[in-house]
């Protein structure tokens, strides 16, 4: 088993640097008087896996010194000191280890007296040193991190007889290992030679030196303050919580009392700093920076309990915390008694009165017994205790405290005070604590709301006599409708009074649970108040004002405007409002202004086709002054272009009026039938209007824009284009059945040669158009070779383009005659090259 421990402690601390091998130190001072100080330096180095070179070069150290003031260091520093030791740690922590891990520590010290006169800044004390192990666990880059132990000496100035300071001490040295999943609890705690007050926690070390000046010599390579502090990888670990523990590493900041059960194998560093207090000021602090070895241990059995700050009250259950006991006994420390014992796990024990008692736990496996002792401070249970519920009236306040003392007081609102004024129900509870413990009492607050009231106050705006009935009120479902008393102002004690004359009245009004209440009615007599505002017309170029009929300094006129006084002058249409006040008095009216109603209009705007000559006339009776354009005076005004007119007047009322209009012009719209004409029988011509009108009319009857005209006769049509504009034209068509022949020639033959003689056919010369012709050509083999739907259109002789051979060919005709008669003539020719 030795073997096994001693190679995995040996993996641990491998692979380290050289120059590695600072486990920890603190620096500490001691007052000699005569501004003298003996300054100390320890050092913890590791001499298992350190560098033999390193701690031989640490047999001189160098300190420095700076000015508080300034931070700059003082002439004639570092100093180099000669070191004492070492002295070779060996306490373990645990008594019933079967295999202690191999673990090296050596302390050494350093001592230097010096003068130091005082100063407003004090001074820093401070060695830097560089490397730290490398196989540290909770740095980041360890093996290039050095080491600052540092402290500052307070000012003595403000000291009683002006006496320099000395530095806490702690009492003890950490195990030189600590041992995974194993309690360690430890006092940590110090000394004060002068007295003081000391609180204890953790602190993140600091650093000083470099891997590249690992042992300063002078003031250029030394860091000044204010010193940097080494940086934990975190957020695994951090300043307060430095090791893998469960539970995690803590001090009581009172006891000094450091636990931890480690978890996790490694090499981790932790500052703890013990603080000076001399009358509630913090003077001094001594840093401890202390490097904790953390093996897997074979352990048979460890003691342990966990330790109360406090035991508030005599009785307390202890939470054995031991690791691999068999049976266990317990001494509870009270000198007085020798059955103050048990051998339970985790005894319940009631101490005999209020104390410090130094409780022991002894452990036992097989025939290996570890034992733990610590300080266990009981207070006496003080229990508060408050007056017993009450009731609360209505605005009104009750002062509630403790009947016992206590060292604190918290209340449920927040408050610190001994005592609590309460304006509202509800429950509330005191804490009064002893020292850190608390204990809790409660009072319940209701509430008496019932207020009385009375009904009937009322304001008289009246010259006549007056009679009014107050009557008592209590809220709804109220108790006190039965059993509260009630007293009136008049000496009246019923429920209701009848009064006759203005004035005020009180009435008091006490509930079962004496809370009075008091409400005032108030009966006031004033004049009536009158206001009436008719509603008005005005032109609407002027403005009206109007008046409220109620002056004199008593009287408040308000207009819905937002103006006040007697008189409101308004040009704006719309419903008014005003309300008139005489002390409790009131009177309200609202009224309608208008504009005098138009009583004249031009009209709708004119349009005129082709010409304008037209007078315009305003003779309306009760209209004067008429101006047209702003030049021409009188009733009327001859027009005779396009434009806008403008016309201005006054009406029946004097209000002046104005009115314009526009006069527009347009053409004729274009239209056009034709000539009379002359027409066959049979031709029937399409009479068209044009297009983009908005009416079309016939004579016919017909209403689109154009008509076949079948008949001979006049033909008349009326349009009306998008303007407005009429038009109308008219054409006679005549029909004669004998204009042109009816009869078609067609010739025997053709020469289609090119030489302008007979190089068509039929080339019949029909006069007769409009009504029905077609002509068909045919070869011999029956194979149509053109058709022709007009006289104008004649047969070149060609086919597709190509000449056509000589030969005989067949015609076919069927056409309308001018006489509207239907004919058919069918025959050949002869085309000829």
């Amino acid at each position: 088993m030795f073997k096994r421990l001693a190679f995995l402690f040996a993996c641990l601390f491998a692979g380290q640097a050289s120059a590695t091998h600072i486990a920890g130190g603190e620096m500490t001072y001691t007052y000699l008087g005569n501004n003298q100080y003996k300054l100390r330096l320890d050092i913890y180095m590791d001499c298992l896996n350190g560098s033999d070179q390193a701690i031989s070069q640490d047999y001189t150290a160098y300190i420095s010194i700076f000015n508080g003031s300034n931070n700059r260091m003082l002439s004639g520093y570092p100093k180099s000191v000669t070191r004492s030791g070492p002295k070779r740690i060996q306490k373990t922590n645990y008594n019933c280890i079967k295999v202690a891990p191999n673990a090296c520590v050596d302390h050494y010290w350093y001592e230097l007296t010096v003068t130091l006169p005082p100063n407003s800044g004090g001074y820093y004390i401070s060695y830097q040193r560089c490397c730290r192990n490398g196989s540290i666990s909770n740095l980041s880059q360890p093996g290039s991190t050095g080491a600052n132990f540092w402290t500052r000496i307070p000012d003595a100035t403000g000291f009683k007889n002006k006496d320099g300071n000395t530095a806490a001490v702690f009492k003890e040295l950490p195990p030189n290992f600590l041992c995974t999943n194993t309690p360690l609890k430890f006092d940590h705690s110090a000394t004060d030679a002068d007295g003081d007050s000391l609180t204890y926690e953790l602190y993140q070390p600091y650093r000083g030196a470099t891997s590249a000046d690992p042992m300063p010599t002078n003031a250029f390579q030394m860091q000044q303050p204010p010193f940097s502090q080494v940086t934990f990888l975190w957020p695994t670990y951090n300043y307060s919580d430095p090791i893998n523990g469960n539970p995690k590493m803590e001090i009581d900041t009172f006891t000094g009392l450091l636990t931890v059960t480690p978890t996790r194998a490694g090499q981790y560093v932790v500052g703890i700093k013990v603080k000076e207090y001399r009358n509630g000021v913090l003077i001094s602090e001594t840093l401890r920076d202390y490097q904790f070895n953390v093996q897997a241990c074979v352990i048979d059995v460890v003691a342990g309990y966990f330790v109360p700050k406090i035991v508030c009250g005599l009785t307390y259950q202890f939470q054995n915390q031991s690791a691999g006991g068999q049976r266990y006994s317990w001494d509870f420390g009270v000198d007085s008694l020798t059955n103050d014992t048990s051998n339970s796990g985790s005894p319940q024990y009631t101490f005999p009165k209020a104390g410090a008692y130094k409780v022991k736990l002894f452990a036992y496996k097989n025939t290996c017994v570890d034992s733990f002792e610590a300080l266990v401070n009981v207070v006496d249970p003080i229990l508060p205790k408050l007056a017993n519920d009450t009731i609360l009236c209505k605005g009104s306040a009750i002062v509630v405290r403790s009947a016992t003392k206590g060292d604190a007081y918290r209340w449920s609102t927040g408050s610190y005070d001994d005592s609590l004024v309460i304006t509202q129900p509800g429950q509330y509870w005191i804490r009064q604590y002893i020292k850190t413990c608390y204990w809790q009492d409660t009072i319940n607050i209701g509430s008496d709301t019932d207020r009385i009231q009375i009904k009937g106050d009322t304001v008289f705006c009246t010259y006549d006599p007056i009679i009014q009935d107050l009557r008592a009120a209590w809220p709804a479902g109220s108790n006190a409708t039965s059993t509260g008393k009630l007293l009136w102002s008049t000496g009246s004690t019923k429920a209701s009074i009848r009064v006759n004359s203005p004035n005020f009245y009180v009435l008091e009004g006490t509930t079962e649970n004496l809370c009075v209440s008091r409400d005032t009615a108030y009966v006031y007599l004033f004049p009536p108040v009158e206001v009436s505002i008719p509603d008005t017309l005005f032109c609407r170029e002027s403005s009206v004002t109007l008046d409220s009929k109620n002056p004199g300094p008593t009287a408040i006129t308000e207009w819905s405007t937002g103006k006040t006084g007697q008189f409101e002058t308004l040009n704006t249409p719309g419903q008014y409002s005003v309300k008139v006040t005489i002390g409790l008095c009131l009177d309200r009216d609202t009224f309608v202004l208008g504009y005098h109603p138009i009583e004249h209009q031009l009209g709708p705007d004119l349009r005129f086709c082709s010409g304008i000559d037209t007078v315009l006339t305003i003779d309306k009776p009760g209209l004067s002054n008429v101006v047209w354009n702003r030049e021409i005076t009188g009733s009327s005004f001859r027009l005779t272009q396009a434009g806008k007119v403008q016309a201005e007047w006054r009406n029946s009322k004097g209000c002046y009026e104005a009115d314009s209009l526009m006069v527009s012009l347009f053409p004729l719209p274009g239209l056009d039938l034709g000539s009379d004409t002359v027409l066959c029988l049979s031709e029937n011509p399409v009479l068209d209007a044009g297009p983009n009108m908005q009416v079309y009319r016939w004579n016919t009857g017909e209403q689109t824009r154009s008509i076949t005209a079948y008949d001979s006769g006049l033909y008349i049509v009326w349009v009306k284009d998008m303007e407005g504009c009429w038009n109308s034209d008219s054409v006679w068509i005549n029909k004669k059945k004998d204009l042109y022949p009816s009869v078609i020639y067609m010739p025997s033959a053709f020469t289609p040669d090119g030489n302008g003689l007979n190089d068509f056919y039929p080339m019949n010369q029909y006069k007769v158009k409009g009504s029905l012709y077609n002509v068909k050509l045919y070869n011999r083999w029956g194979e149509k070779l053109a058709e022709l739907e007009s006289p104008d259109y004649n047969w070149d002789g060609r086919i597709n383009g190509e000449e056509a051979p000589a030969g005989v060919y067949i015609y076919l005709a069927t056409w309308i005659g001018c006489d509207n008669e239907r004919r058919t003539l069918m025959g050949n020719f002869t085309l000829l090259r």
